[in-house]
């Protein structure tokens, strides 16, 4: 009986130590990379190339760089005690020139940083919630997040835009590196219409805003506050 108890809690204490450090990966995953808070200093992402993701669960965070190609990207794998960290699929912009004003959390024309992995990111975005079905299929996922993001979309641009049933509109930003060029399938209710601007538009997406995942992987976001007419 007493071999017994021995082995039992020699059994507990492993779980406890296994658990402990899974636990302590959570928290301090990413405390191998190197943080600085709020600087001044503007990112600058190449228009025409895709950009990269590192998405925080853990810490609510979503960074961005454009320091990788889809190759490396594809073939690199997160170190296993960055539990809760993924890598969002690479997104293609749609406009014709974005910029971020800030980090969330920091004033205007200051950035957090993270240089890890010999690359450089930038803080982009604060999460909310992430991919919640908007219809009883999943056609359409919602995330909810902060971020504080201009886009530029020129004269004679010709850009999507997605109808709510309530009449929300919600402005093309990105498209998957691997977007299908199948048409998305939309639930009931919901209207994907095509805008040619006249002349050049200013989108700004400050504060909480919606960004919709539809079928094909575009990523529809707003609610606009503008109409574009």
């Amino acid at each position: 009986m007493v071999s017994g108890d021995r082995m039992l809690k020699t059994r507990l204490f492993h779980w406890l130590s296994v658990s402990s450090l899974i636990l302590l990966g959570m928290v301090t995953g990413c405390n191998q990379a190197d943080r600085v808070y709020c600087v001044s200093n503007r990112p600058v992402f190449k228009n025409e190339g895709a950009g990269y993701e590192l998405v925080n669960l853990a810490g609510r965070e979503v960074w961005a760089t454009g320091d990788w190609n889809p190759e490396s990207f594809e073939d690199f794998s997160l170190p296993f005690h960055w539990l809760l960290w993924f890598k969002n699929d690479p997104r293609i912009p749609l406009s014709d020139n974005g910029v971020f004003l800030k980090s969330p959390g920091c004033p205007e024309g200051h950035y957090n940083y993270m240089y890890v992995f010999g690359k450089q990111f930038v803080q982009v975005v604060r999460l909310h919630s992430v991919g919640k079905r908007v219809d009883d299929q999943g056609l359409i996922r919602r995330t909810e997040l902060e971020k504080y993001h201009t886009l530029r979309y020129s004269a004679g641009r010709s850009v999507s835009v997605l109808t709510s049933p309530d009449r929300e509109k919600f402005i093309g930003v990105s498209k998957s590196l691997e977007s299908s060029s199948e048409p998305p399938i939309l639930p009931k209710g919901w209207l994907l219409t095509q805008h040619i601007f006249t002349e050049e538009i200013q989108v700004k997406l400050l504060g909480n805003v919606s960004v919709l995942r539809l079928s094909n992987k575009d990523s529809y976001q707003g609610p606009l506050a503008e109409d574009l007419n």
